[in-house]
């Protein structure tokens, strides 16, 4: 992917987040930030969750909204990773270098930590959802994966929800 083109999805999203397009949409909305924030778009669902709050939304329904969305976007990311290699492979024959050097950096991080790595990718931007992808590369045990995948998740949410929730 191109600098210009990354440089214009960029600029499209922040048109999406300046028109408080998720925003109008409360629950669902945010469901929908948190999935595309968990699929390696930088998305932040913190503004979102402080908006709804202020807003007086219930806490409960807001902590639903963003594990389920991240949990599914994380299970996407897993199965993009899983099935991502053969697909690779046969559309691409020339691996980009600076590609090749994340992806053997997100596998040692996921070597070198195992199972804590993805429990802890939800709290890591970007680089956790390229985790989660190096987890289905590697064809880790899904219902493991999901266990320690969707608990760090509900961990993080919990965090952010509850300490968002005394600041508002």
């Amino acid at each position: 992917m191109s600098f210009e083109l990354f440089m214009q999805i960029y600029q499209q999203i922040q048109n999406v987040l300046s028109n408080n397009t998720f925003q109008d949409y409360g629950i669902i909305g945010l469901f929908l930030n948190s999935f595309l924030s968990s699929t390696a778009i930088p998305l932040p669902t913190e503004i979102l969750t402080s908006a709804l709050l202020i807003g007086g939304e219930n806490q409960i329904l807001i902590g639903i909204a963003l594990v389920l969305g991240s949990a599914i976007g994380g299970v996407l990311n897993y199965f993009i990773g899983f099935g991502g290699n053969t697909l690779i492979t046969k559309f691409k024959k020339k691996k980009d270098q600076k590609e090749t050097k994340q992806k053997n950096r997100d596998r040692k991080l996921l070597e070198k930590f195992g199972w804590s790595a993805v429990f802890f990718a939800s709290w890591i931007p970007v680089i956790g959802d390229f985790i989660l992808i190096s987890a289905g590369a590697k064809k880790m045990k899904f219902i493991k994966f999901l266990v320690f995948m969707v608990t760090g998740k509900t961990f993080k949410t919990i965090a952010v929800v509850y300490g968002l929730g005394l600041i508002f």
